[in-house]
């Protein structure tokens, strides 16, 4: 059972108390941990498995690879990134694999923050 905090009453339009009912976490987008890479293409696949659960994923420079993303749940999926960049938030995410299927040696830039 969670601890009731900040029990302040919110006023909507026309000053009226706007009524709510829930619980549950809120997330801060602040994390503890983070970290930055840069793979040269050289030396495909790439693992990006920090101790710490991937919150965000931040790609700045990638070419026609896959990103093979494993969440915290067990599952794993393929997101093609095609030389587009990108910031990705939606999933726990356990370890990120950067595969280069069609051999172009292209180099994959970015960063991570976690907890």
């Amino acid at each position: 059972m969670g601890i009731k905090q900040f029990s302040q009453p919110v006023s909507g339009t026309g000053g009226q108390p706007v009524a709510t009912n829930a619980a549950g976490t809120i997330e801060t987008d602040n994390y503890a941990h983070g970290g930055g890479f840069d793979f040269d293409g050289s030396t495909y696949p790439y693992t990006l498995n920090p101790a710490e659960t991937i919150q965000e994923l931040v790609i700045t420079i990638a070419g026609n690879i896959t990103a093979r993303i494993t969440t915290t749940g067990g599952d794993t999926f393929d997101l093609k990134l095609a030389g587009g960049t990108g910031t990705f938030d939606k999933w726990e995410i356990d370890s990120v694999e950067f595969r280069d299927p069609n051999g172009t040696n292209s180099r994959i830039a970015g960063g991570w923050a976690g907890e």
